[in-house]
């Protein structure tokens, strides 16, 4: 498979996002906990989401868990020996401020999620001023090979540090409400981090936790009481059944909140417009070139103009 290699329980480390596609170049399947937890909530979700690619609508859950988790990124990241000021958080904040969710919003009530994410952060540094300790690592991207031409891919939130010099693993979450120890112990998203973290640094962690940072809980258990082989059967399960193309609905209390609804069978959809789609999708890519394209004359006129004609500037 592209970028991994071909031992199974190997692991790749990434300094980038891999492609968006179930697929590699070589024809292997490539999943995340996101993908595989997909599939086994709605096998045809999975299928509009990740096989047709139609797109989602984005939603202000969405952009505000992003912009928290961006914050808590800079201010773990920042590799001091005393711990950032509550001000770095917010700084963090501000500046990678995810909008897309809140088009169309009213002003006081999308205010109203940014205090709300101010506060969240503020408690967090609370939480965690007192004992900082600078991250091994945040959004540690990795590529891990299953075998069987089975790829998974992810990104460990936080790596910490332990006092007594092993790490820790810790999956930042914006939910209102925590889960508990068993659910935290039977997270199959966390079983993969345990099992790339223990391929990427040469030992197993000693801990995994979720923080839920909304209701400032962390919910940590022991590495000992994560099954990573069963979590490594259900991955292969999903890709069996994934190869085989079986995309049948599976309602269920989700659906409410399925960005697909409209399309699925289950609920009198014909399935999806796919050529209509595309090609709304076209011309929204061919407007964002032709505005990317302006730009880029624009800036190569205004180093020329700045340093000389005959300056070539490399992209």
């Amino acid at each position: 498979m592209s970028g991994s290699a071909t031992t199974p329980g190997s692991v790749t480390t990434l300094t980038s996002r891999p492609p968006d596609s179930t697929s590699d170049a070589g024809g292997g399947l490539r999943l995340s906990f996101s993908r595989v937890e997909t599939y086994r909530q709605c096998p045809l979700r999975f299928r509009f989401a990740y096989v047709d690619r139609l797109p989602g609508e984005p939603s202000p859950q969405l952009s505000w868990g992003a912009s928290i988790h961006a914050a808590l990124e800079a201010w773990w990241d920042q590799k001091l020996p005393q711990p950032p000021p509550v001000e770095t958080l917010l700084s963090a904040l501000y500046d990678h401020w995810e909008d897309s969710g809140f088009a169309g919003m009213d002003r006081d009530e999308k205010v109203r999620w940014y205090r709300h994410a101010q506060d969240v952060l503020c408690r967090h540094h609370a939480r965690h001023a007192a004992d900082y300790v600078p991250a091994v690592a945040t959004e540690q991207w990795f590529s891990l090979d299953l075998g069987d031409d089975v790829e998974v891919v992810g990104s460990i939130d936080h790596v910490a540090r332990t006092p007594g010099g092993g790490i820790g693993i810790v999956d930042w979450k914006t939910n209102r409400r925590a889960k508990t120890r068993e659910q935290v112990a039977g997270s199959l998203q966390l079983a993969i981090y345990a099992l790339a973290a223990e391929q990427l640094w040469g030992h197993r962690p000693e801990w995994v936790a979720l923080d839920f940072v909304v209701p400032g809980v962390r919910v940590s258990v022991p590495r000992e009481r994560i099954d990573t082989r069963a979590a490594t059967r259900a991955i292969r399960d999903v890709a069996a059944r994934i190869r085989e193309e079986a995309f049948e609905p599976a309602p269920s209390k989700l659906c409410g909140w399925c960005d697909f609804r409209a399309q699925c069978p289950a609920f009198s959809g014909d399935g999806p417009d796919i050529p209509g789609l595309a090609v709304v999708e076209l011309r929204r890519l061919q407007r964002r070139r032709e505005r990317d394209d302006a730009r880029i004359a624009h800036l190569q006129a205004l180093v020329r103009e700045r340093l000389g004609r005959d300056v070539t500037v490399e992209g």
